[in-house]
Parts: C-alpha cells; structure tokens; sequence
C-alpha cells in the first residue's frame, strides 16, 4: 500500500468526525501491530450529534470526514440528508463517502467557488 496522510480529529462519546486542519509535516503512519490494531472511528448514532459536531467545525475548515453509524441509512435518505443540510448550510458539499463495517465516512469539502466572506454573515 501507499503512503496514509494523517488527518487532526475530534472524538466525542459519541461518533467521530476527522478535520483537516491545514498543511502539517507529513510522516509515516506507525506500522500496524498484531493484536492491537489500530484506533477505530466510534461513528454517530444519532442525527442531533452528527449535527451538533457540524456545527462546532470552524468555517474556515476546507474539508472534513463524518463517520455515521448504518443505524442512520434509512431507505429514504431523510437522516442523511439533515445533516448534509447542516454541512452546505455551513458551506461544506458532499464528496463522497467510504463504506466501513457498519458504518460509512462521508468525505465534505468546502462549496466551490464559495468566498469566505459569503459564509461569515451566517
């Protein structure tokens, strides 16, 4: 495998969300040890800690990922789609997301072509 960037994170009780906090020196990631593994996500379980988490990022962010728990994939898309609510109301769009075991990390980066001075009125 490649080379893994390391990103700053916040970790609460309740869900993780990783932030990237600007440029840093870039190193090596530690070599995985058998039996301990490696420290994992605990994802949200509910839409009102997803969103709270949001809200706490500082604007100036330009991207930031969100684990969610599957508990939160209802065929509908309604929980979902509140905290992407959240996030372009803050002006950070969806990219992606990557599945894990049992829950997905949504990748968001700041709107395109959004100033910063646009948001900070909010």
């Amino acid at each position: 495998m490649g080379h893994v960037t390391l990103m700053g994170s916040l970790d609460s009780v309740e869900g993780g969300i990783s932030v990237d906090f600007g440029p840093k020196p870039r190193r090596e990631a530690p070599p995985a040890t058998p039996g301990l593994g490696l420290a994992r996500r605990r994802p949200f379980a509910s839409v009102a800690a997803a969103i709270a988490a949001i809200e706490a990022l500082d604007r100036e962010l330009r991207k930031f990922e969100l684990a969610v728990d599957d508990v939160l994939q209802d065929y509908l898309g309604v929980q979902m789609a509140q905290i992407t609510d959240c996030a372009l109301t803050r002006g950070w769009e969806p990219v992606g997301f990557v599945q894990d075991e049992g829950f997905r990390v949504y990748r968001y980066e700041r709107v395109r072509g959004r100033s910063r001075q646009a948001g900070a009125g909010r």
